[in-house]
């Protein structure tokens, strides 16, 4: 390859990676949406272990099952809202969309192998506890690709966040308190993100 066909092909990158961290980023309602659901369910969860409400911790599963379902249709509804919106289909929006994707099926995949080490193999119930950390690690991953793409400092605070309160959350593994702090640390964090999301769509519209 000669000079200038080498010349061709570095601005041919630059291009392209510039418009890659111009584009828009759409998707912000989405995390807002699993921000609230997931606030609502880490607080019942927490108020039925401390007693703090008459549902017998038996039949927490049902509604943890309850949240998955109401959570996925409310996805697939305003996912069906959003495609028609500038900025849907941009690089940035698809590669984050499914870094999302990953790191959702990363902590189901972690969440059923609890199930299946404490139901099937006598596993202790607090091995429930370590979800918490690992979708907060899961959720900086994440935030970390976004900061990455699009070069807004707001994604990297969220992941910065998430990483921090994952490793606080591994010394309360025993306690209840930590289904507390998972339920603001999550909201907090899903604001974060859909607020810089949603000024990327501003541009965008």
């Amino acid at each position: 390859m000669d000079n200038e066909n080498l010349k061709q092909e570095i601005s041919w990158l630059k291009e392209m990676a510039q418009e890659g961290r111009n584009s828009p980023i759409v998707g912000g309602i989405i995390g807002i949406w699993w921000g609230i659901i997931s606030f609502i369910m880490m607080l019942i969860h927490w108020a039925t272990i401390t007693s703090k409400i008459p549902l017998p911790i038996e039949n927490i599963g049902w509604a943890w099952l309850a949240y998955v379902i109401i959570g996925s249709i409310g996805t697939f509804a305003l996912v069906k809202k959003l495609e028609d919106k500038p900025g849907f289909n941009s690089m940035n929006s698809r590669v984050i969309g499914s870094t999302w994707m990953l790191a959702s099926a990363g902590i189901f995949t972690f969440s059923l192998g609890s199930v299946i080490a404490t139901f099937g193999f006598g596993a202790p119930y607090w091995i429930f506890n370590i979800i918490l950390p690992v979708a907060l690690i899961c959720w900086g991953i994440a935030n970390g690709v976004a900061a990455s793409l699009s070069g807004k400092k707001a994604f990297g605070f969220a992941a910065g966040i998430s990483f921090m309160l994952a490793l606080i959350m591994f010394t309360f593994l025993l306690s209840p308190t930590i289904y507390l702090i998972a339920a603001f640390a999550i909201l907090f964090i899903s604001i974060i993100s859909a607020l810089s999301q949603g000024k990327s769509e501003e541009k965008a519209s």
